[in-house]
């Protein structure tokens, strides 16, 4: 495990991993359990046999929360991965869960590359990036796929080049915005 400091933990809501707890580090701003059980039920049978992508991951709360409750794979994209990866290690998490230790551009970048095509992205990048741009993200989207970006309730979010806005829900602090490919 890296040096990254701990800030709390949160739990996982539902399947094979509900009632565990995972570390969430220093600096990250989890979403919150109500937040992403909300986000769940919006999802709903889109989870099952997905492949999601988890952008700015932490502590993988909702790439985690997406395999227990049956998605096929997830993609966690996190730069300083040690938190995520003792996450993974006490979870006993299997090869269905992957992790990009990378920043969120690279680790597009490197998946498009790749082939790799998502049923389901997440970003949650922290409030100074906010406004990066996801140009990379329409490569890695599957046919009907969904990408989720949650920000501050307060924040507007910039245009996405070849998306559509189909959504948006708030819980509190948290924003979620749901696009599709136009």
């Amino acid at each position: 495990m890296s040096g990254a400091r701990k800030a709390g933990t949160v739990r996982i809501s539902a399947g094979r991993w509900k009632g565990r707890r995972l570390e969430v580090p220093s600096g990250a701003r989890p979403t919150s359990g109500r937040a992403r059980e909300a986000l769940f039920d919006i999802l709903g049978a889109r989870v099952p046999g997905a492949r999601v992508l988890e952008l700015y991951a932490g502590s993988g709360a909702v790439g985690i929360e997406a395999v227990s409750r049956g998605a096929a794979a997830a993609v966690l994209v996190e730069r300083d991965a040690g938190v995520l990866r003792a996450n993974l290690e006490r979870l006993g998490a299997g090869p269905e869960i992957s992790v990009v230790e990378s920043g969120a551009g690279e680790g597009m970048r490197l998946l498009a590359s790749r082939g790799a095509r998502f049923d389901i992205v997440f970003s949650d990048p922290p409030y100074a990036l906010e406004g990066e741009p996801l140009t990379v993200v329409t490569h890695l989207l599957a046919p009907g796929a969904l990408l989720i970006l949650q920000r501050d309730r307060n924040a507007s979010t910039s245009p996405i080049e070849g998306l559509a806005r189909v959504g948006d829900r708030a819980y509190g602090r948290n924003a979620f915005e749901f696009f599709e490919r136009r």
